[in-house]
Parts: structure tokens; sequence; C-alpha cells
């Protein structure tokens, strides 16, 4: 059978990452994510013997026509991509385009937005046939094998299917991957790793996903209902191994490290960077953290095995609003957690939200006072947006928040919900503010040169015009 794995292409000049509950522009740090869903499914494929192409059009920059002009020319038996909520319309569209040019070609798809609104991406979509829930890699191995043997698709977990009067059917969850270990290095021969660039410094880089599933339950986010609330962990030893592997097979020592809450469970860190130190490995990589999640000697130990760059969710700089969205840190563990990774030699990155369920005028200028009192290296403002398989998407439907909105408005540059005494045009207002206020300080324009001074003339005018556009 012959399979392509899609990352489709963007619209209007756009291109977008799809992963996980990743669902955003590339404006956003200036770069597109390697497609690691797609990696590590070609792989599995690949090892059962299946024909596999792999095809990251935003990456690429692969238009539409392109990409059916492959359709049209390869005898693909089964097409599966990865979908996004700012994306969406698009997203599903391309089903009914493939069914035009190939009615034979089965369609499937992969992502949060799919998991959270199956009935809706079918019922929508004449030309999809399959909506693969939840964490995707056993359950296409299994759907692809069911197909290419004949079998009854009632034998497959975690898909959702319709049938010939129109019925939508959800077959049983699948449980999650209990053995991570199980999973084969991602397949990055099938992409063209020099389109992946980290940001700020211009190196070529691939991901590491060491762990999935978050124990947290902060209202905006959808990582729980992609792949649950258990941490599950591949062990130090198979990271190692990724990772010398990755080395040798694609020359890449750079890395961005893929988890929810890659410190959640602090031996393991612990133990991940005391073998990259033992093995002498000079590697360079970053991650995303919760600031009540480090100490001073894991953040030490993190920079010793070659950590040169953490990225905490802050989300507000006010402890009300970071009570209602149930982050559970404080604001005190923010300031620690930013001074205790820049004195183990760190640079630091800040996520805030702003406009929140309960915001004013006032809580977004404190969260804005106070990103700048953390004297961070970068910060990004986002909105909050209530993405689907996310307790804010109910709680906001409830309300009538997001009523006559499109999905494609559903983007963290503008925000989306119709706030009681706070109207979205007041939040993008304050998100303009807040970047101006950071930005436009001396000292921290030098921070972003000095950030840069790896990087080409050409490279830093290019991704700082993506992100000047990200900004407004």
């Amino acid at each position: 059978m012959n399979i392509l794995l899609l990352n489709p292409p963007g619209y209007d000049h756009k291109f977008f990452i799809r992963e996980g509950r990743c669902n955003q522009e590339q404006g956003v740090w200036g770069t597109i994510w390697p497609p690691i869903t797609l990696a590590t499914s070609a792989a599995m494929l690949e090892n059962k013997g299946y024909f596999v192409e792999v095809l990251d059009c935003s990456a690429q920059k692969t238009s539409l026509d392109n990409l059916l002009n492959s359709v049209r020319r390869n005898t693909y038996q089964f097409i599966i991509w990865t979908v996004g909520t700012p994306s969406i319309k698009r997203d599903l569209e391309l089903a009914d385009i493939i069914k035009q040019i190939k009615p034979e070609t089965r369609t499937a798809i992969v992502g949060t937005h799919a998991t959270a609104l199956p009935d809706d991406c079918l019922l929508n979509t004449a030309g999809l046939d399959f909506v693969i829930r939840n964490e995707p890699e056993e359950t296409i191995l299994a759907l692809i094998e069911c197909i290419s043997l004949n079998k009854s698709i009632k034998e497959v977990s975690g898909i959702s299917y319709k049938t010939q009067n129109g019925k939508v059917i959800h077959n049983n969850e699948r449980p999650f991957i209990k053995n991570l270990d199980s999973l084969p290095f991602p397949a990055w021969n099938y992409l063209d790793l020099n389109k992946y660039k980290l940001p700020l410094i211009g190196k070529k880089f691939v991901i590491l996903s060491p762990v999935r599933g978050c124990p947290f339950s902060c209202i905006f986010c959808t990582a729980q209902s992609y792949y649950g609330k258990q941490l599950r962990k591949r062990s130090p030893e198979r990271m190692i191994d990724e990772i010398i592997h990755n080395y040798k097979t694609y020359n890449v020592d750079h890395f961005f490290i893929w988890a929810d809450t890659f410190t959640a469970d602090k031996k393991y860190v612990m133990k991940f960077c005391q073998l990259i130190i033992e093995k002498k490995l000079r590697i360079k990589w970053t991650c995303n953290s919760r600031v009540d999640t480090v100490s001073e000697v894991l953040l030490n130990i993190m920079a010793k095995a070659g950590c040169w760059m953490i990225s905490y969710g802050i989300e507000s700089g006010n402890q009300h609003i970071l009570d209602a969205i149930q982050k559970k840190i404080t604001l005190d563990q923010s300031y620690k957690a930013v001074k205790l990774a820049q004195k183990a030699g760190l640079k630091v990155a800040g996520h805030f939200v702003l406009g929140f369920p309960g915001e004013t005028k006032k809580t977004l200028e404190s969260t804005i006072k106070f990103a700048i009192s953390l004297n961070m290296d970068i910060v990004q403002f986002y909105t909050a947006v209530p993405f689907p398989g996310s307790p804010l998407y109910k709680i906001s439907m409830d309300k009538g928040w997001i009523s006559n909105k499109t999905f494609e408005e559903f983007r963290q540059d503008k925000a989306v919900m119709s706030l009681p005494n706070l109207a979205p045009s007041v939040v993008d207002e304050y998100r303009k503010k807040g970047y101006i206020k950071f930005y436009m300080r001396p000292h921290q324009l030098l921070k972003i040169l000095k950030l840069f001074h790896l990087r080409t003339i050409f490279q830093t005018i290019t991704k700082g015009v993506s992100f000047i556009r990200w900004m407004h």
C-alpha cells in the first residue's frame, strides 16, 4: 500500500504548525516545527513494509496546486494529514478535493481539533473517511493494516467514521501507549531537515519527545484531551540513543525537547542530563517548562548538559487570574524560576496570555508590567483562545462568548472571546502594547541583537519581519 502522510498547505501566505496541542501560524516564532507525529508514523509503517511518503507543505512552501499534481501523478491508496483549529476549514476541504481527483483514495485526519469534534469534521466533509482520535501513531498503523488486509474497521480502536446512511460511528477508545520505548525513532529521512531552523539562532534541528501526558489542569490547554493526564516517559537511555542516531544519521546536534512539561519529573530530567554529560555529547537543546517544576540544582545540570534556553508558561501577572485558569502557580514562583534559570546561564523565554475570563484592563496591565519586571530574554504575548478540546471551549460555548465566530478566527494573535466588560479589541490593544513596552527598551533591543548574532543579516531581517507581522 502506498501512503502519503501530510502537513497541508498554508493559505493567504500563512503557514501552519499542526502538532499536538500546538495549532498556530509560523509567525509566532518565525519557524515551522518538524512534524514528529508524521515522521514517527512513517517509521512505524515503513517497519511493516508499507511504502510511505511524508510531505510537509508548510515547510516546503508547497502550494495546493502542487500537492494536487502529486496526488494525480501517484497512486496513493491512503492519505492522512494533520489538522489545526485556525486552518480547519481549508484542512477539511482538502478531503473533498482529493476525492474529486482520486475517488478510490482513503482519507483520514489527526489532531486535537479532530479529536475534540469528530462528528463536526465528518458530517461536514463528504470526502473524509476517517477521524483518528487522540494519540495517533498506533491507530494509524492499525487502520492501515485493517484496510490492507480487508478486515472490518469495527476492529480498529480510536477511529470515527460514517456509515452509508450518514451516521457517525465512534469505535472504542484506544489506550494510550504505555511503553513509549516501543515507538521507533522518527524517520526524519522523509523530510528536508534544512527547512527547519531553530528560532533565534537559525540552526538545523529536530524534535525529541521524551514524555507524553500532562498531570496539570489549566483550563485553556488541550494537552490532556490528546495525550491524557498520566505522565508517560521514554527511558533516558532510549532518548540518548535517539540523540546519537540523529547526530550520526542526519548530522543534527540541536534539539527542541517537545513535551507538555518536560521538567514535571525532576529525577527523570536529572538522569537524562547525567547521561548526556557521561556520554560527552556536545549537543544544544531547548525545552518548555513550568515555574513550579524546576530547582537550582536541576537548572544547573540542564545547562551543563547543553540546554541553552528554557521557556516558561507564566500566563498572567495577576494571581486571581492564575487561580481562575487553574494554573496552580504563584507570581513568586515565576520570579524565582526566571532568576534561577538566569543564574544557571540559560536564556529565558516567557509566555503570557491576555484575555482570560475575569480579565480587566487592570489585570492586563499587571501582566505586562510583570513580564517587564522579570527581565527575560524573550516574551510572547498571546490572546486566550478556547481551542476545542480545552475546558475553556466548553465554558465559552455555554456562556455564548464565541457565538458567530468561525474557527479561522481562533488564532493566538487576535482575541476571539467577547467577555463580559472586556471587548476583544481591548485585548488586542493591550497585546500590542505589551510587545511595544517590552521590546522597545534599549537594553532589551541589545539582548535581541546578541541572540541573533549567529544568524546572517538576511535571516535576521526575514524572521524579524515575520515576528513583527505576528505582533500586529
